[in-house]
């Protein structure tokens, strides 16, 4: 399933072409997201069937069959699903009435998030015992603590400038691996715990001005391979992992399950990938990759139904 502007339909018409050719069992087509009357006559009703979206469908009805796609889960609801299969996550805890944050345990920071916030909205650090919670209405209009609850997480200190690994993986196989780090001109974090000296310090690396890196970690692309697990019939996830500076330990920080990730070609991708002389397709073969999962997967799930 192709959405405008979050992927570059060449890229999928060219892993179907490549599944054809490969896998003479198996006919790929690619389809609009919001093409409510598609028809092929090549299309064979009743043939075990895979329907693979990496973002939610809009209009098309899939037909019948199995059907993968991506879905918004709350952080909250993530990080249940991530601590089911032992994927290391910071201590977080959701924002109730009767939250009370011990900083001997939380330590004198915590960062506070929505549990459905995005690209980076409306996150923040905040002395721990001064962290409240706030009836919902008491937001603004639009707010996403309108919607879902703040949650309250340990502070992982990355270095100097907060970074972060975003790992992209289809069906659990990576396409390509980044490190992020925010720009030298904001205020550094000498050390863990060094806010109430500097003050105004954000916590977010992915700015638009923020330096992107390609990386090869092996440990990171690991274990976002584990954390795809826990989504095994989301296609596509957009893992954010962090390294603590001082232990080396890696931290999983969301998954975005949506699916808004085929940073390949996306419009946010290539902006990216301008901005920083990087080529994601070419780090690890990406559509090559994806190709092969997709003979596999479609091998495995794609059922009559």
């Amino acid at each position: 399933m192709h959405q405008k502007a979050k992927q570059d339909r060449a890229d999928f018409e060219a892993i179907a072409r490549q599944v054809g050719e490969r896998a003479p069992d198996i006919r790929a087509f690619v389809v609009d997201t919001k093409e409510a009357d598609w028809a092929d006559p090549r299309f064979e009703r009743g043939a075990p069937t895979l329907t693979v979206s990496p973002m939610p469908i809009k209009r098309f009805a899939p037909p019948p069959g199995a059907l993968c796609q991506g879905h918004e889960f709350p952080k909250d609801e993530q990080y249940r699903m991530l601590a089911r299969l032992g994927v290391p996550l910071p201590d977080w805890t959701a924002i109730a009435p009767d939250t009370v944050l011990d900083p001997q345990h939380w330590g004198p920071y915590v960062v506070v998030k929505p549990a459905l916030g995005r690209k980076g909205a409306e996150i923040f650090i905040k002395r721990a015992g001064r962290v409240r919670y706030r009836a919902p209405e008491d937001f603004p209009a639009g707010h996403p603590a309108r919607k879902a609850p703040l949650l309250a997480q340990r502070f992982i200190y990355t270095g100097k400038w907060p970074s972060n690994f975003r790992v992209v993986t289809f069906f659990g196989r990576a396409l390509l691996c980044w490190h992020c780090e925010a720009a030298h001109r904001y205020v550094p974090l000498h050390s863990r715990w060094d806010f109430k000296a500097k003050g105004g310090i954000s916590v977010v690396s992915n700015k638009s001005d923020s330096s992107y890196r390609l990386a090869r970690d092996a440990d990171v692309i690991a274990l976002a391979g584990q954390a795809h697990a826990a989504f095994p019939d989301q296609p596509l996830l957009g893992t954010d992992i962090v390294r603590d500076a001082d232990s080396g330990k890696l931290y999983v920080i969301e998954c975005n399950p949506r699916g808004d990730a085929w940073l390949v070609s996306s419009d946010m991708g290539r902006l990216i990938e301008q901005a920083n002389g990087l080529d994601f397709a070419r780090q690890f073969g990406a559509l090559e990759i994806a190709t092969r999962a997709l003979i596999e997967e479609t091998r495995a799930r794609a059922r009559q139904r």
